[in-house]
């Protein structure tokens, strides 16, 4: 277990990914927005940092999420959102992020793993709850579900801060372990469905449990990605390590925990946050 301030260094992660080079994921890119009532709604959260970088995560215990690790990667200062249509509702800061060791590649070199753990301070407020992690893993052909709070449109801020889904077919699994995702035959439009930015560390989903966490785009260097290739780490064969960090980030939490709630606007769990946040506004 580690604290938020340290390094989880993903240097080299792609390099080996027999990819093409991308960038982190950061929105959806068509698809449909999730309704409140929807389990994915209630599992959802954002997570932000102190340099407002803000990626998407999901509940995986009492106080846990599950994201990606270069989303805190460095990372001084991490809050957790809560939001309901469209609306933050709560927040809490983030105590600990465990971000995974990475495995041993077949040339005896680590492999890294871009997903991270982290322990929250608070419970989640009313109607919201874990989803589960584990599964099988989804095989080329079949179709998974991403989602995210990111971007719409890549040249709007404002586009961010919905969540919403899209059902995208697994191309391949590469040699490193990353799962392609996409529809290739609109990449050429340069709008295909995919992630963009503020979807990074968001769920892949399959027969209704967490299988993937969304991890990078692919695409021309003036697209960011979004609209191309979306990336993501499968988890299921790394399901026993998530829930270790689980049990250890909460059993090492501080007791007697509150359920979180809109702080006072000076207070550090604002600090942070994207401008279309608008919380104080509200």
């Amino acid at each position: 277990m580690r604290h938020l301030t340290a390094s989880m260094s993903l240097a080299g992660a792609l390099a080996g990914a027999a990819l093409m080079i991308g960038t982190p994921a950061h929105a959806i890119i068509g698809g449909n927005s999730v309704p409140a009532s929807d389990p994915l709604a209630r599992s959802s959260v954002l997570v932000v940092t102190g340099d407002a970088n803000g990626c998407t995560g999901t509940l995986i215990g009492r106080r846990s999420v599950l994201t990606a690790a270069h989303c805190v990667q460095g990372a001084r200062i991490a809050v957790v959102a809560f939001i309901r249509a469209g609306r933050i509702v709560a927040l809490t800061p983030v105590l600990t992020a465990s971000g995974h060791p990475g495995v041993r590649g077949p040339r005896g070199n680590n492999a890294p793993i871009d997903v991270a753990v982290l322990t929250m301070r608070d419970l989640p407020p009313a109607g919201f709850g874990p989803a589960r992690v584990g599964g099988r893993e989804p095989p080329p052909g079949s179709r998974v579900t991403i989602a995210g709070f990111g971007r719409q449109r890549l040249e709007s801020m404002r586009s961010a801060g919905e969540l919403r889904r899209v059902d995208l077919p697994v191309i391949q699994r590469s040699p490193s372990g990353y799962t392609a995702l996409g529809v290739p035959g609109l990449f050429e439009t340069g709008r295909a469905p995919s992630a963009c930015q503020g979807d990074s560390g968001g769920p892949a989903l399959s027969g209704g449990s967490v299988v993937g966490v969304v991890s990078l785009v692919s695409g021309p260097t003036e697209t960011r990605g979004c609209g191309f290739l979306t990336i993501a780490m499968p988890v299921v064969s790394i399901a026993p390590w998530i829930r270790g960090a689980v049990a250890t980030g909460e059993s090492r939490a501080p007791a007697n925990p509150r359920v979180a709630t809109l702080p006072p606007p000076r207070a550090p769990e604002r600090e942070g946050l994207p401008p279309w946040a608008r919380i104080d506004r509200q």
